[in-house]
């Protein structure tokens, strides 16, 4: 059975911030980083800041979508939700 658009948009909202409390914990983390791994963390980091800041624009869209525009957005929206949690599940393993 699929959400309805407010529950989708309701879960993609959760996730914005389950992701927000991730990277503020990744960021306490990035103070322990070795001087010489720095810089690749924190250019992780900023990575991911990228990808929550589509997945923000994303919500938006959603909220925004009409009927006809919704599918489309919906999808494009999931892509964008695969991406942020390739890239988290990279950066965790790189720096374990």
């Amino acid at each position: 059975m699929s959400k309805s658009r407010d529950e989708y948009i309701a879960a993609m909202k959760k996730q914005l911030d389950e992701w927000s409390e991730h990277i503020a914990d990744l960021e306490k983390k990035g103070h322990k980083i070795k001087e010489d791994a720095r810089v690749e963390y924190e250019e992780h980091l900023a990575a991911l800041h990228t990808r929550r800041a589509e997945g923000e624009k994303k919500l938006a869209e959603m909220r925004a979508a009409t009927e006809s525009t919704w599918e489309q957005v919906k999808l494009e929206t999931d892509n964008v939700w695969e991406a942020f949690k390739d890239s988290y599940q990279a950066f965790t393993a790189h720096f374990k």
